[in-house]
């Protein structure tokens, strides 16, 4: 079995699938399911990866991937993709990765190196209900073989920090 099935197969034994939050859809084209032609990407085992130093990342970087946790895999997309141009939101949503159906977590990522990633929990519709998902989540990133920074998750507004809210932790 490799890593990434391992490690993700763990996260969705404790962390159930959950619905769409269909209340975060705003049109039609948001439920589209997009497949690899259009980006989507199957994530695959990494070699791991040093620390180095705490990456300083904007609050709205470019090359942001969106990843999803789902029943049988966890794919990726560049958000920015070609492909969502032809959808009316003119960007990939965490609903275009699943065609709306359920999924046990979501968020977005950032590649800092071939095996380093910056992670977190900002999706509308599938993101973390709480900080031990969070941390759960990113351990299993680190399981498949990357180096992960996260930016974890607010218990004060129950909800996950995103890119330049604050400085991530290093997972280890």
């Amino acid at each position: 079995m490799s890593k990434t099935a391992d490690a993700f197969d763990q996260f969705r034994n404790q962390y159930p699938a959950k619905a769409c939050d269909m209340s975060r859809v705003a049109n039609n084209d948001e439920l589209v399911a997009l497949n690899p032609s259009d980006g989507v990407r199957q994530w695959i085992d990494g070699c791991g990866a040093d620390k180095g130093t705490t990456p300083r990342i904007d609050p709205r970087p470019s090359g942001i991937n969106l990843w999803v946790v789902r029943p049988d895999d966890v794919v990726h997309a560049r958000e920015d993709d070609p492909a969502g141009a032809k959808l009316e939101s003119k960007v990939i949503k965490h609903s275009n990765l699943t065609g709306g159906a359920d999924a046990h977590c979501g968020g977005e990522l950032l590649f800092l190196g071939e095996d380093v990633i910056a992670l977190n929990g900002a999706s509308g519709r599938y993101g973390p209900s709480s900080a031990a998902e969070m941390i759960s989540v990113a351990r299993a990133f680190r399981s498949s073989g990357y180096g992960v920074w996260s930016y974890g998750f607010s218990e004060e507004t129950m909800t996950a920090y995103r890119f330049g809210d604050r400085d991530p932790e290093w997972v280890a």
